[in-house]
């Protein structure tokens, strides 16, 4: 392999819309429950809009440094609501049709 090398196609996989988790974030203290489930493959969306923006920060640069780690990524749905989850769930059909309903345009 070289350094250049191409990256590997990133097969779609699908996920029920009941295994979507939601949470209403107001603080830091649920950061490592949020953690959790990234790491068993649960997609979660994050609704910021009851929390400050300095531990709003600090949730997204944790989770984003856990989903580096999965091969997974964030999603902005709206304003201080996004959704987490695995690459390959996100391009799958029940993740992308949610990102396409909900998204603000």
């Amino acid at each position: 392999m070289g350094l250049f090398s191409k990256k590997q196609k990133i097969e779609a996989t699908d996920v029920d819309f009941e295994e979507l988790k939601f949470y209403r974030v107001t603080d830091s203290k649920g950061i490592y429950e949020y953690a959790e489930e990234l790491m068993h493959r649960v997609p979660i969306v994050l609704n910021f809009t009851d929390c400050l923006i300095s531990e709003a920060n600090e949730v997204l640069m944790f989770l984003s440094g856990v989903l580096y780690a999965c091969d997974g990524e964030i999603v902005k749905i709206q304003d201080k609501i996004y959704l987490m989850a695995q690459k390959s769930d996100i391009l799958g059909p029940t993740l992308t049709k949610f990102i396409n309903d909900y998204r603000k345009k």
